[in-house]
């Protein structure tokens, strides 16, 4: 089937979303203090969480449309996702990661944790940036 326009335009958003995510990744801050870099790296962090987020979002409707199944989990989402074909097994175990990550930052504020999820997150925004390569990619269909 065609894609939807309502797939279109949310394709757009975790598309906007992963811009804005490599722009603050790919901005230096050298001048400032401890204060000032810990404020940059929070908004780096919720910028991984928000790709997250709509990085899902978007592949569970991917696999709504594209499969017919109908999955509440992330890990469900992605792992339909491999197991059709559309992503490989280096991309799923990506991608399973920034899902393993993105907990480990909602559960329980520990600074060592969060400073390894922190080390991630420009592995995360290449598996966004290649999962919206791959849903992008469907020569207008699903």
């Amino acid at each position: 089937m065609e894609l939807s326009e309502k797939y279109k335009i949310e394709l757009s958003n975790p598309q906007k979303a992963v811009l804005s995510f490599e722009a603050a990744l790919n901005t230096t801050f050298h001048h400032l203090d401890s204060i000032g870099n810990d404020l940059i790296q929070n908004g780096r962090i919720q910028k991984f969480e928000y790709c997250a987020e709509l990085a899902w979002k978007i592949s569970k409707m991917h696999v709504e449309l594209s499969e017919g199944i109908i999955s509440n989990s992330l890990k469900g989402v992605y792992k339909t996702m491999f197991q059709s074909a559309l992503i490989t097994e280096d991309q799923y175990s990506s991608l399973f990661k920034t899902i393993e990550d993105r907990n480990l930052l909602s559960h329980i504020y520990e600074e060592a944790t969060y400073q390894i999820v922190y080390l991630n997150i420009q592995e995360h925004l290449k598996a966004f940036k290649i999962l919206l390569g791959v849903l992008s990619k469907k020569g207008g269909r699903v």
